[in-house]
C-alpha cells in the first residue's frame, strides 16, 4: 500500500509530464507559462490544425517560391527538349533527303551503267560483224584474184606448150606436109 501512495504522490508532484507512450512526446515549453504540448492524443484536433495551418502560413512563400524557380527550371528543360527534338527532326529529314537523293544517284549510275554495257556490248557485235565481213571480202577477193590468176596461168602455160609442141611438130613434119598445112592455114584467115 505504501508502494501505491508513493506512486499518487509522485503523480500529484509532476503534472506537467504526461505518461510515456507511443505517440506521446511530451511539452516544449515557451516560456511566460505557454508550452506546446506533443502528445497527440492529449491535444485536441484543433491544435494540430493551428500546427498546420501556422506551418503552411510560414512555409508557403518559401515553398511558393522554390517551387516557382522549380517550375521554371522544367520549363526551361521542356523548351531545350522541344528545341533539340525540333533540331533532330529537322536534321532526320535532311538525313531522309540526303538519302533519297543519294537513292536516286545511285539508280541513275546503274541505269547509265547497264546502258554502256548494252551500248558497248552492241558495238563490239558491229565492230566484229564488220572485221568478219571485211575478212569475208578479202577473201573473197583473195579467191577470184588466185582463180583469175591461175586461170591466165593455165591458159598462158596452155598456150606456150601448144606453141612449143606446135614449133615441135612442124620442124619434125615432112616438107610436103608443112607446104599443105600453111596453105590450110592461111584458108582460115
Amino acid at each position: 500500500m505504501g508502494a501505491a501512495v508513493g506512486l499518487a504522490g509522485l503523480g500529484a508532484a509532476a503534472p506537467a509530464f504526461a505518461e510515456e507512450g507511443l505517440l506521446n512526446f511530451g511539452k516544449v515549453e515557451l516560456g511566460g507559462g505557454f508550452a506546446i504540448n506533443l502528445d497527440i492524443p492529449e491535444t485536441g484536433i484543433i491544435n494540430i490544425i493551428v500546427i498546420v495551418a501556422g506551418l503552411f502560413y510560414l512555409l508557403g512563400p518559401i515553398l511558393s517560391e522554390s517551387m516557382a524557380t522549380r517550375e521554371k527550371e522544367i520549363q526551361t528543360d521542356i523548351d531545350d527538349a522541344i528545341a533539340k527534338y525540333t533540331e533532330a527532326s529537322a536534321r532526320l529529314a535532311e538525313a531522309e533527303k540526303n538519302k533519297q537523293q543519294a537513292d536516286t544517284v545511285i539508280k541513275e549510275i546503274e541505269n547509265s551503267i547497264s546502258k554502256d554495257q548494252q551500248d558497248l556490248k552492241m558495238a563490239m557485235e558491229t565492230s566484229m560483224k564488220a572485221q568478219v565481213a571485211r575478212a569475208a571480202e578479202v577473201a573473197e577477193k583473195s579467191m577470184q584474184d588466185m582463180n583469175s590468176g591461175a586461170a591466165e596461168q593455165l591458159e598462158a602455160y596452155i598456150l606456150e606448150q601448144a606453141v612449143s609442141r606446135g614449133v615441135a611438130e612442124l620442124t619434125m613434119m615432112p616438107a610436103n606436109k608443112k607446104a599443105a598445112y600453111l596453105d590450110s592455114v592461111i584458108s582460115q584467115l
